[in-house]
């Protein structure tokens, strides 16, 4: 992704992913009003643009620094933390 993609908070995460590539999968697999499960969720992109096109998504993540990262990048959407 580049760095307009990687949103205005500073995101040094290795695998940031392309918000178009993510868009066409989530769309390719997941059905209107469907769950999108982001295992890995990493800076959260699968998660931002989930949500922001109609889905409800579910991010996993181990790092604290990602999950604060994702938090930066998609606000409080829907966050819970367990």
């Amino acid at each position: 992704a580049d760095r307009t993609e990687r949103g205005a908070v500073e995101n040094r995460h290795p695998t940031v992913k392309p918000t178009d590539l993510m868009r066409y999968l989530c769309r390719l697999v997941t059905p209107p009003g469907g769950v999108v499960l982001d295992p890995f969720a990493g800076s959260g992109t699968t998660l931002s643009v989930a949500t922001g096109h109609g889905h409800d998504a579910t991010g996993i993540d181990l790092d604290e620094r990602n999950r604060d990262l994702a938090y930066q990048r998609i606000g409080p959407l829907m966050w819970e933390e367990v």
